[in-house]
């Protein structure tokens, strides 16, 4: 099983309440774990940033099938006593599969969430190419414990479509 990391690439929709710092928009500022340098902020309850991911690194023919897709974050809390809740989901290809990611209280170190492997992309059907290519996820701030998300990617397991060595070096095998 290979894996391959498909970073954020466009904002879609979301509250004025969800604020960048240390980069100009909300992708930019979740597209590497670098903690306090940048960040997406937000302490208002739903509250929702729609975050689109880059098109595969991995060509479609390189790719016999997607076996799962899940979400990697990094964010904190920065309440002296209470967690940080933020509901992610995938929005598109389908809405649906939330999760209540909770960052606990720590006033300097960002803490790592990953969410659950999806095996299908609507709880049925396998994932497509098509799929990846359309990735959109949510995030709705739950209460209003002010979070900061650092980091919001997406890990694709696949396996690897088999080598085709009918032409070597000019000759057919």
């Amino acid at each position: 099983m290979a894996t391959m990391i498909l970073l954020p690439n466009a904002d879609g929709a979301a509250d004025a309440q969800w604020v960048d710092v240390g980069e100009g928009t909300h992708h930019d500022c979740l597209d590497d774990d670098n903690a306090a340098t940048s960040y997406v902020k937000c302490s208002t309850a739903d509250k929702i940033m729609i975050i689109e991911y880059a098109n595969p690194s991995v060509a479609e023919a390189d790719i016999a099938s997607i076996d799962s897709v899940r979400f990697l974050s990094s964010g904190k809390s920065v309440h002296r006593s209470d967690p940080s809740v933020v509901s992610i989901r995938f929005e598109a290809p389908t809405a649906g599969f939330a999760e209540i990611a909770s960052y606990d209280a720590h006033r300097t170190n960002f803490e790592t969430i990953n969410g659950t492997a999806r095996t299908t992309s609507d709880g049925s059907s396998a994932w497509t190419y098509s799929d990846l290519e359309n990735l959109e996820m949510k995030c709705t701030k739950v209460a209003t414990v002010e979070v900061y998300l650092s980091y919001l990617a997406l890990e694709v397991t696949y396996t690897e479509a088999a080598a085709d060595n009918a032409v070597f070096f000019g000759a057919n095998f």
